[in-house]
């Protein structure tokens, strides 16, 4: 961050000055902690929307930004939503098909947070068929359809990477 100098003399007027520009530059600081947080979140969702964008199920997920005031500035998520999809085995959302994918077809390497998250390929409620190269399914249009499964575009992994590469090109475009 650019160095601010804060100049004052230690009469009434100068000290009063003084805070002033305190007040100032912790605004301006807010103000910047803010923007920052924001770039960096919407960095995020670019990367997520456009891999969501790859799957046929994208359409069945959306994606949005919640940014609120904390202590330290500002806190912003990057929150994501799938549809619920319901069977005799269960219902799962669409976000975690996407994310962790259906079947070993499309998913040979698993998504890198699958095991410290407790998802992944094969993992999903009465799923039986995972590991094989594809299987039939019963469709909401009460059709039975073929399938590989589904590929992981692993939207949200991908975005908090991106977030993490952005930080410091942000730092210094916000704070530089």
């Amino acid at each position: 961050m650019a160095k601010k100098v804060i100049r004052g003399d230690l009469s009434a007027k100068g000290i009063q000055s003084i805070i002033d520009q305190l007040k100032g530059y912790k605004t301006d600081l807010h103000r910047k902690a803010e923007l920052f947080c924001e770039k960096l979140a919407e960095s995020g969702l670019e990367v997520a929307e456009s891999h969501i964008a790859e799957s046929p199920l994208g359409k069945t997920i959306s994606v949005r930004i919640d940014m609120e005031q904390a202590d330290a500035g500002c806190k912003a998520m990057l929150i994501a939503t799938g549809q619920k999809k319901s069977n005799d085995y269960g219902t799962i959302s669409t976000l975690l098909m996407v994310e962790f994918g259906a079947g070993i077809h499309y998913n040979s390497n698993a998504n890198p947070k699958a095991g410290e998250m407790g998802y992944g390929v094969g993992t999903f409620l009465g799923q039986i068929h995972a590991f094989e190269d594809g299987w039939y399914y019963w469709g909401e249009d009460e059709k039975w359809h073929y399938t590989h499964g589904i590929k992981a575009t692993m939207p949200m992994y991908n975005a908090s990477v991106a977030i993490r590469e952005k930080v410091q090109e942000c730092a210094k475009e916000v704070f530089g």
